[in-house]
């Protein structure tokens, strides 16, 4: 079935690692999509991992705090100091007002990338019948469609239209004008449509790209104001103090101030992701992806002062070096 099928209100976490060696003359690299080797003993791909405990919500909705811990581990064979920053993405659905703008086709648009169709309800459980439950025969039912229909009060009757993937199962609205005769006992279909949303535009933010969030704006998104982001007790935004994150606006780091030996795990930085409980209905059926991406040096003042982490404050690079 085609991904755009299985699309979900949902989180997700992509890794990226930067790795940088303090050099005499030169500066060595090693990131997890080129791995380049030094006999000098440059920091390998994985001397430092992000470490994370994510319970991906299925579906994610309003007011839904979710876990999401995230911390550092050095697997390095020597002390380290590290950095991270946020990359989000964001894509929702095409919007009319406060909800998702539904569009309609004669004929199914289920190999067009940029639909999605629209999910149906379970009418069963919802007390729907089918037409020879209600004593009614139907017409106009197209194959591989499903009609029920519920008596509401006495004579007076509601009908719904639903398609259901052969592969997964899933119910697709579909839209139709229905008219029933109870003194012939038929129901008759006519004006069948294809329903989709239509995904809109994605937003991306890179926190490490000007301009930065503002301190006092980083327990948000930077793409949208209804995600909510939740940090541990161990980010200090109102100075750089040992063993704590220190978050800088103007570059969008967070700096643990300190240094990571061999094996030793950060204190957490990020503990939940939340979407507002004030989301509405264009919120459904979206994807943000939060990408945590970290780089790491040695743990010497002279990788710090050499350029190491570009743009770093003087007063953070201090407090780190006085925490080595």
């Amino acid at each position: 079935m085609n991904s755009k099928k299985k699309r979900a209100l949902g989180v997700s976490l992509v890794l990226a690692i930067v790795l940088v060696l303090a050099g005499t003359y030169a500066w060595f690299t090693s990131t997890d999509n080129v791995t380049n080797k030094f006999k000098t003993g440059a920091l390998p791909d994985g001397s430092v991992k992000i470490v994370e405990d994510f319970e991906e919500p299925d579906p994610w909705l309003p007011d839904q705090e979710v876990k999401k811990e995230v911390g550092v581990l050095s697997n390095s064979n020597t002390d380290v100091v590290v950095r991270l920053s946020f990359k989000e993405t964001l894509q929702k659905m095409e919007a009319d007002g406060n909800k998702l703008k539904q569009y309609a086709y004669d004929t199914d648009q289920d190999s067009d990338t940029t639909l999605v169709p629209v999910p149906s309800v379970d009418f069963a459980a919802n007390g729907y019948e089918t037409p020879a439950d209600l004593g009614l025969t139907p017409s106009g039912v197209p194959a591989g469609m499903t009609l029920v229909g519920k008596e509401v009060m006495t004579g007076k009757y509601e009908f719904a239209l639903y398609r259901t993937d052969a592969t997964s199962g899933d119910l697709y609205k579909m839209d139709a004008d229905f008219a029933y005769d109870l003194t012939a006992s038929t129901v008759t279909v006519t004006n069948v449509k294809y329903l989709y949303y239509k995904l809109g535009t994605t937003a991306t933010k890179d926190w490490a790209t000007a301009p930065s969030p503002a301190t006092a704006d980083i327990t948000k998104s930077a793409i949208d104001d209804k995600i909510l982001l939740g940090y541990s007790s161990d980010v200090d935004t109102a100075a750089a103090t040992a063993g704590k994150w220190a978050y800088d606006p103007a570059g969008g780091w967070f700096y643990y101030i300190g240094k990571l030996a061999p094996g030793e795990v950060s204190p957490l930085i990020l503990e939940t992701v939340k979407l507002d409980g004030s989301a509405d209905n264009t919120y459904q059926l979206m994807d943000y992806a939060l990408d945590v991406r970290i780089e790491a040096l040695q743990a010497t003042e002279e990788a710090i002062d050499g350029g190491g982490f570009p743009g770093i404050p003087t007063s953070i690079a201090n407090a780190i070096k006085a925490a080595l």
